[in-house]
């Protein structure tokens, strides 16, 4: 990380600071069972303004979803800092996380797993204000729910109905229910519309932004749709087998993409202008994303990228900001 780190961390508008958080998960491997560590997440920092929404997109395997685990310590970070509101979430106690869990909350990516199937609607949505002693009462906790239920654009008689009686966009409603009823600040969305069609994708991305200004919630939004993850974000980064390669806002990351990765992501997303599509340059990138357990030296992306050089094979690039608040890891763009 560069030496502007404190600059790029020092916001008080910021929700959220993440410092160098690393995830490495030990495992054992070969006939003599030694121990390595699985680089899931390997210094990662960055922002998230209050309010806002901050996009973490890659492909499959690049850190995203372990990222989101570790910001609600669903995960317990092997280093860094996670500082919330102030309190830096790996320092606290279970009974204190415990009370976070009502500020702190996630959204998973299938909505048909995350809800349990011997509950009704109302149950599902109510568990969460039993547990934290939100409110007390039958009369009370079923109006809760029934106001829940309004606000996602659902009636209120689904309370009383089993998950398997609605379709997938419907339970992606009940799952967000069941998250802004215990009024948290903070919601981590992993995927929430990956496993939806277009059209309801779309509806629940203008339900989440209509949650977020009614609400004053803030968003984390993982996801591989680079076009769904542009509109509703203000910030972008990008991850690549463990690490940021690059985080702006989002305007600026998807008309001026730097690090060589970013560009050859762009370039693979769909446009609905078929004369535009047609026309534009594609970026193929060569082979796999290499093991986390085994990175490559130098930089993470030196083994795909059309532009590495002996520096990028031995030297790893530090995360630097180019101007903007455009912050890049990458040789080639920075000259450092």
């Amino acid at each position: 990380m560069s030496e502007n780190k404190d600059v790029f961390l020092s916001n008080l508008d910021n929700i959220m600071t993440v410092r160098d958080l690393k995830m490495h998960f030990p495992i054992t491997r070969g006939l003599l069972k030694r121990t390595v560590g699985v680089k899931a997440v390997d210094g990662v920092s960055f922002n998230i303004k209050r309010g806002q929404t901050l996009g973490i997109v890659g492909e499959s395997g690049s850190g995203k979803t372990t990222v989101g685990n570790c910001l609600i310590r669903r995960l317990t970070p092997t280093s860094g800092d996670i500082v919330f509101e102030g309190t830096d979430l790996r320092d606290i106690d279970k009974k204190t996380m415990r009370r976070m869990r009502r500020t702190v909350q996630m959204i998973t990516q299938d909505p048909f797993a995350s809800l349990d199937p011997r509950f009704t609607v109302g149950d599902c949505i109510a568990e969460g204000l039993r547990i934290h002693h939100m409110i007390s009462g039958k009369e009370a906790i079923e109006e809760r729910v029934g106001h829940m239920l309004e606000m996602v654009g659902l009636r209120r008689d689904a309370a009383s109905r089993y998950p398997h009686e609605f379709s997938g966009g419907q339970r992606q409603r009940i799952s967000i229910a069941r998250s802004i009823a215990l009024q948290p600040s903070f919601i981590v969305c992993d995927e929430i519309v990956s496993a939806l069609d277009v059209s309801i994708q779309a509806q629940i991305i203008a339900l989440m932004m209509k949650l977020q200004e009614e609400l004053g919630l803030t968003y984390v939004f993982i996801g591989h749709d680079l076009s769904v993850v542009r509109f509703i974000s203000q910030n972008v980064a990008v991850m690549y087998l463990g690490k940021i390669m690059e985080l702006t806002n989002s305007d600026e990351l998807y008309d001026h993409p730097l690090h060589p990765y970013t560009q050859a992501l762009i370039s693979a997303a769909p446009i609905p202008d078929p004369i535009v599509d047609r026309a534009r340059e594609r970026i193929l990138l060569k082979g796999e994303i290499p093991s986390p357990i085994d990175p490559p030296k130098g930089c993470n992306f030196c083994t795909r990228c059309p532009y590495a050089d002996d520096r990028c094979r031995e030297e790893e690039p530090a995360f630097v900001d180019v101007g903007g608040d455009h912050f890049v890891a990458c040789h080639r763009v920075t000259g450092k």
